[in-house]
């Protein structure tokens, strides 16, 4: 069978058209050549294969690194409504990127992986490790990124690729917008907020709790992975360290949008089925093998992300 044949770079960046891939190619784009294969074009100017890769394909010999960012993503909404996607689509892709790395000459692949797999989770913050002895996650993007991640340990074991495992934490910043399918709870809360909805809609309680990560923190993790000894077969959380509920961060937007607090209201709306009650992190690997730690507080990336949303309109 005949595959496409992708080429004409140093560094590939499967599904690099997203929010994430526009931080990642920001934190690169300077000291690297960089060609994105996806379905749709980067808004950055970088080269551009146009590539559908639940489909095999090959790479040039030009590469020396894959940065693995393609997958069926969105927010829970989206996840709710496409288990099939997930589960099917996921694996899929990254088997056919690590195909395609077997017969390369690519040194190292870094796999985005998911706060997620962290589902069964009752330790916190946790750490890495914690992954070898929880049960899988019942939601199929957490399983399809665990399968990810046991597909890049396997093909190391069997053709010795080289793996850098990033869990990435809530990521948030400008740049995403405020659909409600795809987005997740920031901007998703921003929406509502700013389309003066009040009672504002919230799924569940709403003393769920996350770790975000501002765009720009996770941009920066990525490049000091690259070629980064202490990276080499390793998993990473990246994550901020202020664990915060639903409800905490509806009323710094409600405040940070010229609200009066005391005007608030809430209306609470069934829990999605997947909705993780506790997403807390040690980030400590991370810092002590690469020296990353979170630089953007929360409530100045949260601002930005505000401002950016509100030029949307």
């Amino acid at each position: 069978m005949n595959v496409p044949k992708i080429k004409g770079g140093q560094i590939l960046i499967t599904g690099g058209s997203g929010v994430v891939g526009s931080y990642v190619i920001d934190s690169l784009k300077e000291d690297f050549d960089i060609v994105v294969a996806d379905l749709t074009k980067p808004a950055t100017d970088v080269k551009f294969v146009k590539a559908d890769l639940r489909e095999p394909f090959s790479l040039s010999n030009d590469f020396e690194l894959c940065i693995d960012l393609a997958a069926s993503v969105g927010g829970i909404q989206y996840f709710t409504k496409h288990p099939v996607e997930n589960l099917r689509d996921n694996p899929r892709i990254t088997a056919n990127i690590l195909d395609a790395v077997v017969n390369s000459k690519i040194e190292q692949v870094i796999y985005t992986s998911s706060s997620a797999v962290y589902e069964c989770a009752t330790e916190y913050p946790t750490s890495e490790d914690a992954i070898l002895t929880l049960p899988p996650p019942s939601s199929p993007y957490g399983l399809s990124k665990l399968i990810g991640e046991n597909l890049c340990k396997a093909y190391h074991e069997q053709f010795g690729i080289p793996f850098t495992l990033l869990r990435l934490f809530n990521v948030y910043g400008p740049r995403e917008a405020p659909e409600p399918e795809y987005a997740h709870v920031i901007p998703e809360l921003i929406r509502k907020v700013l389309s003066d909805q009040n009672p504002v809609e919230i799924y569940g309680t709403g003393e769920q709790t996350r770790t975000f990560t501002h765009g720009r923190d996770i941009g920066r993790a990525y490049s000091l992975s690259i070629k980064n000894k202490n990276a080499i077969n390793q998993a990473f959380n990246v994550s901020g360290n202020q664990e915060m509920t639903i409800i905490e961060v509806l009323r710094k937007i409600w405040k940070m949008t010229g609200h009066k607090e005391e005007q608030l209201k809430i209306k609470h709306l069934f829990p999605f089925q997947h909705d993780i009650k506790r997403r807390f992190p040690s980030n400590k690997k991370i810092f002590e093998k690469l020296k990353w730690k979170p630089e953007i507080p929360f409530d100045d990336g949260l601002l930005e992300t505000i401002e950016w949303i509100k030029k949307l309109a």
